[in-house]
């Protein structure tokens, strides 16, 4: 089997070089969001594209998951959702969630006009080849996707917590909030439903300019308070540059 990624860190002064590697323009950057509350959010540079959730798993994925999926059965897919840029996190990635959640951060952003990225950059290439996609046959992609996966490893290796560059997630993962067609998107590639198809969140209508605070809330209500006594909950921001 190829050697699965390495989990990265929910730290601006490391996946800001990944989002310079994968083609994203400097005018664009992930910052940290220092908490949920309306004054803290209000330090959010404006444009805000999206917000990644780096959060612990153990009393939170799981049973999340069960409920997002029975709810998907009820529900079925929306149209809607046919113009996301979303990819399936298959086994083979192994802890690739932070490298796809500023992925689906940046490409989104691009395609609702944000930025433009270089069809010729990393990014740009792989969207451009998984034009049409489903998640699953995107996920696949990402897997073979080795100029994805050095990027990917050699940004882990850079950081500067203990366990960096290793196989350790410390229980986390990774996610992304936006919004396209003015609904509020919450992508993980891990959410699957009942034929193990991975499928987006829709959180319901959402402007553009009230994303963060739509975003936030979702995160309390639906994260944080399944597992309130936790600190291992970290938020970044890709926001236009102050």
């Amino acid at each position: 089997m190829a050697p699965t990624w390495l989990p990265l860190e929910s730290n601006p002064e490391v996946l800001n070089p990944f989002l310079r590697s994968l083609g994203v323009p400097e005018a664009w950057a992930f910052c940290d969001v220092f908490g949920m509350d309306p004054e803290l959010l209000g330090m959010v540079p404006r444009p805000c594209a999206a917000l990644c959730l780096l959060f612990p798993c153990t009393k939170v994925a799981g049973p999340r998951r069960a409920e997002l999926a029975a709810a998907r059965a009820a529900s079925g897919p929306s149209a809607a959702e046919a113009s996301l840029f979303f990819a399936q996190q298959h086994d083979g990635c192994g802890n690739a969630c932070g490298a796809i959640a500023a992925m689906h951060a940046a490409a989104n952003a691009a395609a609702s006009g944000a930025f433009a990225l270089d069809a010729a950059a990393p990014l740009g290439r792989f969207v451009a080849e998984t034009a049409g996609a489903t998640p699953g046959r995107r996920g696949d992609a990402l897997v073979g996707a080795e100029y994805l996966h050095r990027l990917s490893d050699a940004t882990a290796r850079a950081g500067a917590t203990d366990g960096a560059g290793t196989d350790d997630a410390g229980d986390r993962h990774f996610i992304a909030f936006l919004v396209r067609g003015g609904r509020l998107w919450e992508l993980d590639g891990r959410t699957v439903d009942e034929n193990g198809a991975a499928f987006p969140v829709d959180h319901g209508a959402c402007e553009p300019d009230a994303m963060v605070e739509a975003a936030a809330a979702v995160i309390r209500d639906q994260f944080m308070k399944r597992d309130p006594e936790n600190l291992n909950f970290s938020v970044v921001a890709l926001a236009k540059a102050e």
